[in-house]
Formats: C-alpha cells, sequence, structure tokens
C-alpha cells in the first residue's frame, strides 16, 4: 500500500511541469546544487558557531551575540528546503528509494526536534537565570550540552548521507 502511494507520488512529481522545467533546462541543476551549498554553509556554519558555545566554546561571549545567528539558521534551512524540493522534482525516481536520502531525511527530522528541544530548553533555562548574574557566566545543563553535540552529529551526518546520494542507488 506504502509503495503504491509512494510510486503515485513519484509518477505525478515525474510529469509536472516542474520536473519538465528542471529537466529541459542545463543551467538549473548546477544553480541549484551551488544554492544548496550556499545554504549548507549558512545552516552548519552559523549552529557550529552556536553549538560550540553550549558546548562552552568561547564562554566569556554571552549568549545573546549569538541570537544573529539563529536567523541566519533558519535562512540556511530555507534555502536548503527550498532547492532541495526543486532536487526531488527533478528526479524523484533516484531520491524516493535512495537508502542514504532516506537515512539524510530521517537526520534533518532528528535535527529539527532537536533544536526545537534545545531552543524551548535554552528559553526555560534563560528565564531562571538571575539578571545579576554575567551572561557569559551562564553555566547550561548536561541535556543541553547533548543536544548541542547531538546536533554537530546529526547535522554533519546529513551532510554525509547528502553527499552519497549520488554514489548509492
Amino acid at each position: 500500500m506504502l509503495s503504491m502511494q509512494v510510486h503515485s507520488i513519484v509518477q505525478w512529481m515525474s510529469e509536472s511541469e516542474f520536473n519538465y522545467y528542471i529537466v529541459t533546462h542545463s543551467y538549473v541543476w548546477p544553480t541549484l546544487e551551488s544554492l544548496h551549498f550556499i545554504g549548507l554553509c549558512l545552516l552548519f556554519g552559523s549552529l557550529l558557531l552556536i553549538d560550540l558555545r553550549a558546548l562552552g566554546v568561547a564562554q566569556t561571549v554571552p549568549f545573546s551575540a549569538f541570537e544573529k545567528f539563529i536567523i541566519v539558521s533558519i535562512t540556511g534551512f530555507v534555502i536548503n528546503l527550498t532547492t532541495g524540493i526543486a532536487f526531488l522534482f527533478g528526479d524523484p525516481d533516484r531520491y524516493f528509494v535512495n537508502p542514504s536520502f532516506q537515512l539524510k531525511m530521517l537526520c534533518i527530522l532528528l535535527a529539527l526536534l532537536n533544536a526545537l528541544y534545545f531552543s524551548l530548553r535554552m528559553k526555560k533555562h534563560s528565564e531562571s537565570f538571575s539578571p545579576e548574574q554575567g551572561e557569559s557566566d551562564m553555566a547550561l545543563p548536561v541535556d543541553m550540552k547533548i543536544a548541542a553535540g547531538l546536533s554537530l552529529v546529526l547535522w554533519v551526518a546529513v551532510i554525509v548521507f547528502g553527499r552519497f546520494i549520488p554514489y548509492v542507488e
């Protein structure tokens, strides 16, 4: 049953105008690749700074200084989501059955859930922190440090599985 639904989605995507546009214009795929890479740089680069700070690097820098990077992360994610959807439409037969793609999607889902957990915990932790204490002295609980480390591991896995997609059938 699930296989038939996936087949129907793949067929619909393969017959779409969007697919036709992607496969008939030679500049589209390399443009998508370039944008996807830029999005990845924005996403991973900014998360790297945030996660390393959470893990204790640059402890003298207040967490509020890293809030600016959240919008950079979101921007990178939106770029990658958009280009990723275009990749799916451009070659749905390859992606839906590809184990590396499936693992990449699983890691993205886990990374997003982890980010939600970290954000909610950071909000709660920040609210319980007294203003008299210096923000740079704010020590994070172990679970938040684990979430920060897990974030790095999951996003590296996303990158690795993404690179494997062309080579895994």
